[in-house]
C-alpha cells in the first residue's frame, strides 16, 4: 500500500476555500483560552499583563480569561505562551416543527371479523394528514390482510408478523382523505387473517403526520405483567437490534464500569427519573454530577438538565427499565458520571467543554470512569489537533478512556465530520434507521441525516453504525426539547429523537459491556472489536451498499465485539503521545480524484462514485472480507506536503479563528427516520 504524498490533493483546501475562512480575525469579546507550556506558565502570564482567569483547563495547559485589547497584545509577546483561542461560543440548536398535537384511546377494541380498532383525535388548531402506520403484532393473529383509515383503505395485501410500515400516500393520492381536521376524530382498523390475541399489551401502532406529529398505542397497561419494571414501561427496540439483551442474559450488563456523559445534565430527581439513578437491582449508581458551567459539583439527585438532551442520551446508555424482559438501557448496570456542559438552551462555550474533559479526566480513578459519551459536534476550523476541544479528547484517550463522539447530523455530504468526531484516535459513530420496523433488520438503512467523511485529513469516519432513528428514551416533563417539540412526548416520561447523538450513546453503553467482560482492554483495543465484529451493508453482489465514507465498518454488534479476541486492528500508525506533544502528527489514506471521487489509496474497491443512493434495505453482512484488512483505518506522518491541494494552509496564528462562534450541536434537530 503507497503511503500519501504530494499527489494528495485538492480535498483540504477546496473545501476550506468554500468556507471562507481567514489567517486572522480579531476577537470579538477578548473571551480567550490561552495554552502554553504548562499551566502555572499560563496563569502567571495572564495575571501579569492583569486579564482575569475563568476557567483552568489542566488537561490542555490551558487557562480561560477574559483581557482587553491592550491585555491581550501584551500577553502574545510573554514567553511560555503557545496559543490564545477565541473561546467560541457551542450551542445546542433544532429546527422547530409546526404546531400539531393528536392523541389516542387508551384502548383497542376488538370487532368481528378479525379487527382490531383505535380512535385518534386531532387536539391541536390545525388540520393533519396521516402520512404513514405502523403496527406491530403477535404472529398467533396470522398476516395482516387490511387497513382502513377513516373509512377508506390504505393496505389491502398480506403481510406477516410480526410488523409493517404503511405509507398512507402509496393507497390515499387524495390530501383530504388523509385528513383530521381540527378537534375531529379518526378511527384505524386493522384485520388479519386469523382470530386476534385479546391482549392489548401485545400490539404496538404508531401514526405518522404530513405535520410532523405523532400518536402511539399502547398507553400504560392495566396489569403488570412479568419482566416489565413498572405499569408504565416500553420497549425501546435498541438492546435488543445490536445483540446487548444477549449479553444481558449472559450477565454482562455494564456492572462495575463506569461511563461519564458530558452533555446538558439528568434528569435524576423522583418519579422515572430512578431508572437513570439506579441501576437494574434498585442501588443508586449514579455516583457524581459536575457542573463545567460554574465549575462546582452537584448533588448527586439534582435535577441538572433543563434542556432533556443529556438524559435522553444517559438513558440509552444505562436506563434500568424494562419491558417484557428487555432492558430499555444498553448497560444497565453501569454506573455514570453526569457532566453538565451546556445550559438550557444547549449553549455553552470550549472553555467550558474542556472543562468537562478536564474535570471527567482528573476523577477517572476516583470513579473508575472508563467511557465518556460526546454526543455535540461543531464544523472544524483547523487540523484536528490543533483544535482545543480535540487536544482534551486525545489527552482523555491517551489517559486510558474511550471516547465516543457522534458524527454530525449534516449528512448525507461528504466531508461533515464533525469536532471531534474528526479526531482519528477515538470512535466516531453514524446512525441507521430501522424504517419503523424494529423487529425486522431487513430493511434498515443508513440515516439521511448522519454525516459522512472523510476527515480534512484523510481519515475514515464514521468508523461504524448504531441505531439513530426515532430512539425511544427517558426526559422530564416540561424540558425544553419537549416544549419545542412536544409531539414526541408520549406524557409517561419517554422521548422519542433521532440522530447521531442518540447512535453514539448506543456505541457508549456496548463500550462499558466489552470492559466489563474484558476490563484489561485498551481504549485501541476497544475500538478494534467493535469494528472488526460490525456488519457492513452490502448489496445483492456482495458489494458494499454503502461508501466506505458513510458506513465505515458497518453496524456496530455488541455481542460478537464482546466475544471477540481480535487485536492490533485500531490506530496503527499513529502516536498519541506525539501527536499531543506536537513533534508529529498524522493523516489518513483517503483522498479524491480527478472526477470528485473519494477512495482509498493504495487499496481498490473502495470508490465513491454512486452519490447517494437509499433503498428499501440492504444485508447487514456477516461475512464480508475487507481487503487486506483495516488498512482504511490506519494513519501516516504528516508533512508539509501532504496537502489535499495547493492553496489554503490553516493559519498557525496565536489566534483561534472567530467563526468558532457558530455553533455546534447537541440536539441538531433532524425529522424522525
Amino acid at each position: 500500500m503507497q503511503k500519501p504524498s504530494k499527489t494528495n490533493k485538492a480535498l483540504l483546501a477546496s473545501t476550506l476555500l468554500c468556507l471562507g475562512l481567514n489567517s486572522t480575525i480579531l476577537l470579538a469579546d477578548n473571551s480567550v483560552i490561552v495554552k502554553g507550556k504548562d499551566l502555572e506558565t499560563v496563569k502567571a502570564a495572564v495575571r501579569s499583563v492583569g486579564g482575569t482567569i475563568t476557567h483552568e483547563l489542566g488537561v490542555i495547559r490551558a487557562v480561560g480569561a477574559k483581557l482587553t485589547d491592550d491585555q491581550l497584545k501584551r500577553l502574545r509577546t510573554l514567553a511560555g505562551i503557545q496559543k490564545i483561542y477565541n473561546d467560541g461560543g457551542i450551542k445546542t440548536n433544532g429546527d422547530s416543527t409546526p404546531a400539531c398535537s393528536v392523541t389516542g384511546k387508551p384502548k383497542i377494541k376488538f370487532k368481528k371479523g378479525n379487527v382490531i380498532s383505535w380512535e385518534i383525535a386531532n387536539t391541536g388548531d390545525n388540520d393533519i394528514h396521516l402520512e404513514s402506520a405502523m403496527i406491530l403484532w403477535p404472529t398467533t393473529n396470522g398476516n395482516l390482510v387490511k387497513i382502513n383509515y377513516s373509512g377508506s383503505t390504505i393496505f389491502r395485501s398480506s403481510s406477516p408478523a410480526p410488523s409493517i410500515t404503511v405509507n398512507a400516500t402509496d393507497w390515499m393520492g387524495d390530501l383530504e382523505d388523509r385528513e383530521i381536521e381540527d378537534e375531529d376524530r379518526a378511527r384505524i382498523t386493522f384485520q388479519f387473517d386469523r382470530k386476534p390475541n385479546k391482549d392489548p399489551q401485545n400490539y404496538e401502532i404508531r401514526l405518522f403526520f404530513k405535520e410532523g406529529c405523532s400518536v402511539e398505542f399502547p398507553v400504560p397497561p392495566s396489569v403488570l405483567f412479568d419482566g416489565d419494571s413498572d405499569r408504565g414501561a416500553k420497549r425501546s427496540f435498541v438492546a435488543s437490534q445490536v445483540g446487548a439483551s444477549r449479553l444481558h442474559d449472559e450477565g454482562i450488563d455494564g456492572s462495575g464500569i463506569t461511563v461519564a456523559v458530558i452533555d446538558t445534565g439528568i434528569w435524576a430527581g423522583e418519579g422515572w427519573a430512578k431508572y437513570l439513578r439506579n441501576d437494574a437491582y434498585g442501588s443508586n449508581r449514579l455516583l457524581a454530577q459536575y457542573d463545567a458551567l460554574t465549575g462546582k459539583p452537584l448533588k448527586n439527585n439534582a435535577d441538572s438538565d433543563a434542556n432533556g438532551h443529556g438524559s435522553h442520551v444517559s438513558s440509552i446508555i444505562v436506563s434500568s427499565r424494562r419491558k417484557n424482559g428487555e432492558f430499555n438501557g444498553i448497560a444497565p448496570n453501569a454506573n455514570l458520571i453526569s457532566v453538565r456542559a451546556f445550559d438550557r438552551n444547549g449553549e455553552g462555550s470550549y472553555a467550558n467543554a474542556i472543562r468537562a474533559l478536564d474535570w471527567v479526566v482528573t476523577h477517572k480513578d476516583d470513579y473508575n470512569i472508563r467511557a465518556v459519551n460526546l454526543s455535540f459536534s461543531a464544523p472544524p476550523q483547523s487540523y484536528y489537533w490543533d483544535d482545543p476541544i480535540n487536544q482534551a479528547v486525545m489527552a482523555a484517550w491517551q489517559a486510558g478512556i474511550v471516547v465516543v463522539a457522534s458524527a454530525g447530523n449534516k449528512g448525507p455530504d461528504p466531508m461533515t465530520i464533525g469536532v471531534p468526531g474528526n479526531v482519528p484516535y477515538v470512535i466516531t459513530v453514524g446512525a441507521t434507521t430501522d424504517n419503523m420496523t424494529p423487529k425486522d433488520p431487513s430493511d434498515d438503512t443508513l440515516a439521511t441525516f448522519s454525516s459522512a467523511g472523510p476527515t480534512f485529513e484523510g481519515f475514515v469516519k464514521p468508523e461504524m453504525l448504531a441505531p439513530g432513528g426515532h430512539i425511544r428514551g427517558l426526559m422530564k416533563a416540561k424540558s425544553r426539547l419537549e416544549q419545542l417539540h412536544p409531539q414526541f412526548y408520549d406524557g409517561n416520561s419517554y422521548y422519542t429523537m433521532s440522530g447521531t447523538s442518540q447512535s453514539a450513546a448506543v456505541v457508549t453503553g456496548i463500550v462499558a459491556l466489552l470492559l466489563q467482560a474484558d476490563p484489561n482492554l485498551s481504549p485501541d483495543d476497544v475500538k478494534c472489536r467493535l469494528m472488526a465484529s460490525a456488519h457492513p451493508a452490502t448489496d445483492g453482489n456482495g458489494r458494499l451498499a454503502y461508501s466506505i465514507f458513510q458506513q465505515g465498518a458497518g453496524m456496530v454488534d455488541a455481542y460478537k465485539a464482546v466475544h471477540s479476541t481480535v487485536s492490533g486492528c485500531a490506530n496503527q500508525g499513529l502516536d498519541i503521545e506525539a501527536d499531543l506533544a506536537g513533534t508529529a502528527h498524522f493523516g489518513g489514506a483517503a483522498n479524491r480524484d480527478e472526477n470528485g471521487n473519494y477512495y482509498i489509496m493504495g487499496l481498490d474497491g473502495y470508490l465513491w462514485s454512486d452519490g447517494y443512493l437509499w433503498s428499501d434495505g440492504y444485508l447487514w453482512s456477516d461475512g464480508y472480507l475487507w481487503s487486506d484488512g483495516y488498512l482504511w483505518s490506519d494513519g501516516y506522518l504528516w508533512s508539509d506536503g501532504y496537502l489535499w491541494s495547493d492553496g489554503y494552509l490553516w493559519s498557525d496564528s496565536y489566534v483561534w479563528s472567530a467563526s468558532l462562534s457558530e455553533t455546534a450541536s447537541i440536539n441538531a434537530w433532524v425529522p424522525q427516520e
